[in-house]
């Protein structure tokens, strides 16, 4: 557990390189310690020509924490993070899918955009760490993060889910949904409220004339 000790032990095991490997994976394929298998993972990615192997299949692992270790591997080693991301949509673990999100996050990708979108799709509407995470994922790009989510749900995007998105959204696009929320005599006024204050956090000149 000695931390200094445990760096000590990293630095031995990465200068040995290759030479290490074979007992590495074998900890990383045999282990029924996820955190020794993580520990020989993050080894394992930063070896020459066969990091993005090891980080490719610990994306497929069975335990969802090895595969959420992936992308912080894959990130270190700066692997193209696209594939693990359309990988991750279909994921049954929300913990995965959150760091799909992350991995998003200030992307240029042209797909971008709608994976994005594709993870929102499976927010559940009670993940309060989803949704941010889906905020935190479309800083600085909510225009067309969003414009993607809202092609994707079309007229359908007036849903508790959908509100949610909306709701945490800073893109201009969704200042007057927002302004269709409020004024929806139906909607408990005790729900109502978040939307008001969602304002505060735009930039955007036209949430005057909303307002």
């Amino acid at each position: 557990p000695n931390l200094a000790t445990r760096y000590l032990a990293w630095q031995k095991l990465h200068d040995m390189g290759d030479a290490a490997e074979k007992d590495l994976a074998d900890v990383f394929n045999n282990s029924d310690n996820p955190r020794f298998r993580a520990r020989a993972l993050w080894l394992l990615s930063k070896l020459p020509g066969k990091g993005v192997e090891y980080v490719n299949k610990a994306a497929k692992d069975k335990d969802e924490n090895i595969r959420v270790t992936s992308f912080k591997a894959a990130r270190q080693i700066n692997m193209d993070l696209i594939p693990l991301v359309k990988e991750a949509i279909d994921d049954t673990s929300a913990q995965v899918r959150r760091e799909a999100f992350i991995a998003l996050r200030h992307h240029s990708s042209p797909e971008a955009p709608a994976l994005w979108a594709a993870l929102a799709q499976k927010y559940d509407g009670k993940d309060r760490w989803y949704l941010e995470a889906a905020g935190i994922s479309a800083d600085k790009q909510w225009d067309s993060y969003f414009a993607a989510w809202k092609k994707q749900v079309g007229d359908n995007w007036n849903t508790p889910v959908g509100r949610d998105i909306v709701w945490r959204s800073r893109a201009s696009a969704a200042l007057p949904m927002r302004a269709t929320i409020i004024k929806d005599n139906n909607m408990d006024l005790s729900k109502n409220l978040k939307f008001f204050r969602a304002f505060d956090f735009h930039t955007d000149t036209s949430k005057r004339t909303i307002l």
